[in-house]
C-alpha cells in the first residue's frame, strides 16, 4: 500500500499545533490527476491566523482521497473509481482541492514566533494528450479558500492580472511546471 503522510516535528523541537501540507496523486493507482493545456492548481488551504485549539502536535495520513477529506472547487471532481481529477479536456479551466480544516502556523500568544512544519507528498500528472503540456500545478498555503477572479494559465488559478505579485495576497505556493516557461 502506498502511503502519504505528514508529521509534525517532536513536541520537544517545536510546540507545533498544526503542520502539514499534503497532496498525493499516484499514477497507476487510485489517485491520478488529469489535465490538458489548462492550468491545474491544487490548493491545500491553511488558516494560519487562528488561535491554537490544543497543545497537541498534529500529523495525518491520507491513503487515498474521499469527499470528506477535501473540498473541491472549479471543475475538480472525484471520479467514480476514486480518482481526484482537477481538470478535464476543457482548455483554460481551473480545478481546486482544499484541505478543509484550519492549521495554525503561529502561537496566538506570541505573534513573533511561527511554527515549522514538514510534509511529504507524491503526485502524478497524466496528460490526456502526452505531447501537449500545461502550466503545471501549485501546492499552496493560503489564509482562505476564497480565490475570486483567479485565472488559469500563468496565474495558476491563484491570481489574475491585477493582483499577481501583490504582497497582500499572503500566500506561499510551490509551482511544479509541466512545460518550460522561457518568460520565467
Amino acid at each position: 500500500m502506498y502511503e502519504k503522510s505528514c508529521r509534525a516535528p517532536p513536541r520537544s523541537h517545536q510546540k507545533l499545533k498544526a503542520i502539514c501540507l499534503l497532496a498525493s496523486l499516484i499514477l497507476n493507482s487510485r489517485l491520478v490527476m488529469f489535465f490538458k493545456l489548462g492550468i491545474v492548481a491544487l490548493y491545500i488551504q491553511f488558516l494560519g491566523s487562528l488561535a491554537a485549539a490544543s497543545q497537541e502536535d498534529l500529523g495525518f495520513t491520507f491513503n487515498g482521497f474521499r469527499s470528506k477529506d477535501l473540498g473541491l472547487d472549479g471543475i475538480a471532481q472525484f471520479t467514480s473509481n476514486g480518482i481526484l481529477q482537477l481538470t478535464n479536456a476543457t482548455q483554460l479551466r481551473v480545478g481546486h482541492a482544499f484541505y478543509p480544516h484550519p492549521i495554525n502556523f503561529k502561537n496566538s500568544s506570541n505573534t513573533s514566533t511561527t511554527f515549522s512544519f514538514s510534509t511529504t507528498f507524491a503526485f502524478a500528472i497524466h496528460p490526456q494528450t502526452p505531447t501537449l503540456g500545461g502550466q503545471g500545478i501549485a501546492f499552496v498555503i493560503a489564509p482562505t479558500i476564497e480565490i475570486p477572479d483567479a485565472l488559469p494559465t500563468q496565474y495558476l488559478g491563484l491570481f489574475n492580472g491585477n493582483n499577481n505579485g501583490n504582497s497582500t495576497n499572503r500566500v506561499v505556493a510551490v509551482e511544479l511546471d509541466t512545460i518550460q516557461n522561457t518568460e520565467f
